[in-house]
């Protein structure tokens, strides 16, 4: 199997899905996982997007056997390096008649087109150069003459078997002689990559479907060379909820930005496996094990998928849900580092621990702990008049504040602070002053954190502390009076 980007970008979600599909099939075959690099694209190659497809493919589990950074029997692994393999093959196709030289220019291509579009004909090359002369091609290639090699494409309805869509076929008679090998001498995408899939023994070519054009050309390349034809699976594309093609909209599009955002790797790798198959059973919830004993090609759906990213954050809510609070707490300290209470974090890792034991279930993503977690650290300094009104409807100011200062004078009291030692105290209290828990603890969870919504009110004091909690009540209680 193999996964073989081009580094003009970073790691898209496409290629990631499709290194994942081909990744689980090799492990569940015992099969090789090769990524080679196809970097025939001179001018848009770059190292910063090669670096950027390794650690995109390696964050989400996916290891190749074979590849630019880890060797192996089929190397070198950039289709850069293997020129001189793709010109063994194209002159074999020049002397067997079946490639030729063209010296067409642009501008004579670009004429030729504008003719056929004006007269309604397929737009094609017309074939301008392909029975030129020995002595004539001799002559222009003696004199410099800027060309191209282009295939001769056969006169028949070319026919391959993809084994999610079944038999595909193309009239070879609309395609037109395409080039393998451009003015610059690199070879073009199609001959590059059949000649690669045919040498480096690739079993299963695994790709979009958006492939399924250039899957023709590659096997009338092979056919030529006499190569054997590998078995194709094109996946379904991805698109927007919209129907259109999958850009970036609602969310990140390439995998290094899920990492920045705070997406768990597991949870990634299990939502874009769901992208185009889903296993016998229906499980959702898929680790890399799961993924690889369930695999199977015949569950590749054939329609298009829409990239939902609101099912991803509940993927990465589960997962997150399943990590240890040791573990968490380790992925979420680097999405902490540039709050404004970091220092106090480092300095006391138990009430970290705490705090990831009673937020876990409320995480969607990494990236919000800065603001979630700030209650614990930072007392509020300002509430919401209209907001407590409507939480504790029909009360009036005088009432809150006796009702928040009794609170006060009862945890100045309690000397175990403990969350069900805290609890009890306060619905005694409430029966005491005659209100109902769901009155007094609203008012105390705004009090002590700023919001009507946070983790449990007990878990949140004791992790707190008493000096601060009652430090947040008392201010709360002057806001009251102020607010009268």
């Amino acid at each position: 199997m193999r996964i073989a980007p081009s580094p003009t970008g970073n790691c898209h979600v496409g290629t990631a899905r499709n290194a994942l599909y081909n990744y689980i099939f090799a492990k569940k075959n015992n099969g090789k996982m090769i990524l080679r690099i196809d970097d025939t694209d001179m001018k848009r190659n770059s190292e910063e997007s090669e670096k950027g497809i390794f650690e995109g493919l390696r964050w989400i589990g996916i290891n190749w056997d074979e590849g630019p950074d880890v060797g192996g029997e089929y190397g070198p692994y950039r289709q850069s390096e293997r020129i001189d393999i793709y010109n063994k093959y194209i002159e074999q196709l020049i002397s067997e008649g079946k490639a030729y030289y063209c010296f067409c220019t642009e501008e004579e291509i670009e004429a030729e087109r504008r003719q056929q579009t004006l007269k309604k004909e397929t737009v094609k090359y017309s074939g301008k150069c392909r029975n030129l002369s020995k002595e004539e091609v001799e002559k222009r290639l003696k004199e410099g003459c800027k060309h191209v090699v282009r295939f001769k494409v056969p006169e028949k309805i070319i026919r391959f078997h993809d084994i999610v869509r079944g038999e595909l076929t193309w009239d070879g008679n609309i395609i037109g002689d395409f080039v393998i090998r451009k003015s610059d001498g690199i070879p073009t995408y199609n001959f590059a990559t059949s000649v690669d899939d045919w040498i480096m023994k690739i079993s299963h070519v695994m790709r979009s479907q958006e492939h399924i054009p250039n899957t023709f050309n590659q096997v009338i390349i092979l056919e030529a060379l006499g190569a054997e034809i590998p078995e194709y699976v094109h996946f379904p594309l991805l698109l927007n909820e919209d129907r259109t093609k999958i850009s970036k909209r609602d969310g990140a599009l390439y995998i290094g930005e899920y990492k920045e955002m705070g997406y768990l790797k597991e949870a990634v790798a299990n939502f874009i496996a769901l992208l185009g198959w889903h296993p016998a059973d229906d499980e959702e919830f898929l680790l890399m094990e799961d993924m690889i004993s369930k695999f199977s090609l015949e569950r590749i759906n054939n329609s298009n998928v829409v990239f939902d990213f609101k099912k991803l954050e509940w993927f990465n809510g589960i997962h997150i849900r399943r990590k240890t609070v040791e573990e968490l707490t380790q992925l979420i300290l680097p999405f902490l580092k540039s709050t404004e209470y970091y220092e106090e974090v480092v300095k006391d890792d138990v009430k970290l621990k705490k705090i990831v034991e009673v937020e876990k279930e409320r995480i969607k993503r990494l990236d919000e702990v800065g603001k979630v977690f700030k209650m614990f650290y930072i007392e509020p300094d300002s509430y919401n008049v209209e907001e407590i009104k409507e939480s504790v409807k029909k009360i009036e100011f005088d009432e809150m504040i006796n009702m928040v200062d009794a609170a006060i004078e009862e945890l100045k009291t309690i000397e175990k602070w403990e969350k069900t030692v805290l609890e009890d105290y306060m619905r005694k209290l409430c029966d005491r002053i005659n209100t109902k828990p769901k009155i007094l603890f609203m008012l105390l969870r705004i009090g002590e954190t700023g919001s009507k919504i946070s983790p449990p009110l007990f878990d949140t004091f004791e992790i707190i502390g008493k000096e601060s909690t009652i430090k947040r009540l008392e201010y709360f209680k002057n806001f009251l009076i102020k607010s009268k």
